[in-house]
C-alpha cells in the first residue's frame, strides 16, 4: 500500500490563467500584396513596441467574453495504491502469479463553469436558463472555466499471468486482467482519437456542473477484459536440432535455426457516453445527455458498422412541450456516462528471425515482421451524438496488414 501525490500540471490545451484579460485580446492585421517578404514589412518590431490600435480592449465585449479561473486554494492531488499477489511455481518450469491491484484518486483537478445559468421552470415545468451567478458583477453571459480540485477515480482489478519455459531459448506466458475504471473528471487532455484501446477522443465535462454526482461512471480508458499471449518459440529444424539435424548446409540457411515471436491481444470495448445537441443556453464547459428508455447493448449477432447499439434506447431531450420527447420539469437527461461499449479489439503480431553465424562474434539476422499478421478488421468508435451517423461505425481502429522485413549485422 502506498500513497502517491501528483504535481501541479497543465489541463486542458491552454495555460488557464495566462489567457485571461488582459494577456489575450483577439486582434489580428494582415500585409498587403503579394510581393515577397521582408524585415521591412513586418507589422511592427518588438524593439518599438506594439502599434497604437492594434489591441483595443474596448473593442471586447466584457459580459461575454470567457475566462479561466482555478481554486485559489488549489489541493494537491494524490492516489492510494494497494495490491496483495501470490506466485506460485510447478513443474515444467512454469510459474502462476495471480493478483489484486487497486487504486483511489482524491482530489484530482477538473473542469466546470464558474458561472452557468441555473435552470428556472415555469408553472408548466418547462425549463429554461436563469440569470447567472455573477450576473450582478457584470457577467450575466460570460462562462468562467474553473478549475479545482473536486475530482475522483478508483480502480479495481484481478490479474493472472502464466509463463512456461520449453527450452533454453523457447518460452510462452499468457495475462489476463479483468479491471474496471471509475472516474468523475477525466483529463481534457486525453481527447484525441487515438483508437481503441486507447482513448475514446471525447470531452467528460458534466452534463451539470452543480451536480458532479452525475458524472461518475467508467473512465473512457476502461477495459473490463484484456488478454494477451506472447512467446519466443525456436523452431527445431536443422543443425543442432531435434528435426532434421544433419541437412546439408546449403538447406540449412535456408530452413533452420528459425524463430518465432507471436504476440497475441485481445480486449473488450471501451465504454461510450452518449450525448445529444445542447438544450439550453446555460454556459459553456458542459456536454448533454439523452433520457435512456432502455439498456442500449444490442445481441451480438445484431451488431453491424451501421448499428453498433440500439439507437432507439436514447431519446433526446427536449425543452419544447410540443415536441416528442418533453418531460415536464425535467433539464437535463437520465443517461449516464460509459453506458454501453464500443467494439472490442483482436489483434496478431508475428515475428519471424533467423540468425546466421559468419565467424567468430559475427553474424547475421533476417527479420521478417507482420503487424496484425492475419489482417483482421477492428472497428472504431461508432457515433455517440445523436444525429447524423448516430451508433454508425465509418473508420477503424488499426491499420491492415503492415510486412516490413530487413538484415541485421553483429560485428
Amino acid at each position: 500500500y502506498g500513497v502517491f501525490y501528483n504535481h501541479t500540471n497543465r489541463q486542458g490545451r491552454e495555460g488557464l490563467l495566462g489567457f485571461n484579460l488582459p494577456f489575450v485580446i483577439n486582434a489580428d492585421k494582415s500585409i498587403s500584396g503579394s510581393q515577397t517578404l521582408r524585415s521591412s514589412s513586418a507589422i511592427f518590431r518588438l524593439r518599438d513596441g506594439i502599434p497604437a490600435g492594434l489591441i483595443d480592449i474596448g473593442l471586447i465585449n466584457l459580459s461575454t467574453v470567457a475566462r479561466k479561473a482555478q481554486d485559489m486554494f488549489q489541493r494537491t492531488p494524490y492516489a492510494q495504491q494497494w495490491n496483495f499477489g501470490i506466485q506460485q511455481g510447478f513443474a515444467m518450469n512454469t510459474a502462476l502469479e495471480l493478483a489484486y491491484v487497486g487504486n483511489r484518486g482524491l482530489k484530482l483537478p477538473a473542469f466546470r463553469n464558474l458561472n452557468q445559468a441555473p435552470v428556472v421552470f415555469s408553472s408548466e415545468g418547462v425549463p429554461s436558463a436563469g440569470a447567472r451567478p455573477l450576473a450582478p458583477l457584470g457577467l450575466n453571459g460570460g462562462t468562467i472555466q474553473y478549475l479545482e480540485n473536486i475530482g475522483r477515480s478508483s480502480y479495481h482489478s484481478l490479474q493472472a499471468k502464466v509463463e512456461t519455459r520449453l527450452t533454453k531459448r523457447s518460452s510462452i506466458g499468457a495475462a489476463w486482467t479483468w479491471g474496471s475504471a471509475l472516474s468523475d473528471s477525466a483529463d481534457h487532455l486525453s481527447t484525441a482519437t487515438a483508437g481503441v484501446g486507447v482513448d475514446l477522443g471525447v470531452f467528460r465535462e458534466p452534463q451539470n456542473g452543480y451536480n458532479r454526482r452525475a458524472e461518475y461512471g467508467p473512465a473512457e480508458f476502461d477495459v473490463r477484459h484484456r488478454f494477451v499471449a506472447s512467446g519466443v518459440l525456436e523452431i527445431p529444424v536443422g543443425r543442432g536440432q531435434a528435426y532434421a539435424a544433419h541437412l546439408p548446409r546449403a538447406l540449412d540457411l535456408l530452413l533452420g535455426g528459425w524463430e518465432l515471436s507471436p504476440i497475441v491481444t485481445a480486449q473488450t470495448g471501451l465504454a461510450l457516453t452518449i450525448t445529444q445537441s445542447e438544450l439550453l443556453n446555460l454556459g459553456g464547459e458542459r456536454r448533454s445527455r439523452p433520457n435512456r428508455l432502455g439498456n442500449g447493448a444490442l445481441p451480438p449477432d445484431r451488431r453491424s458498422v451501421d448499428s453498433w447499439f440500439d439507437t432507439a434506447a436514447f431519446r433526446i431531450l427536449q425543452v419544447n412541450p410540443a415536441l416528442p420527447g418533453f418531460v415536464p420539469y425535467q433539464a437535463f437527461g437520465n443517461s449516464g456516462v460509459g453506458i454501453v461499449r464500443a467494439p472490442g479489439l483482436f489483434n496478431v503480431d508475428v515475428n519471424a528471425a533467423k540468425s546466421i553465424a559468419m565467424s567468430e562474434g559475427r553474424s547475421v539476422q533476417l527479420r521478417a515482421e507482420f503487424f496484425n499478421a492475419f489482417n483482421h478488421t477492428n472497428f472504431g468508435v461508432p457515433g455517440t451524438n445523436i444525429g447524423a451517423g448516430f451508433g454508425q461505425i465509418v473508420n477503424t481502429a488499426t491499420e491492415a496488414r503492415i510486412i516490413q522485413w530487413g538484415l541485421k549485422y553483429r560485428f
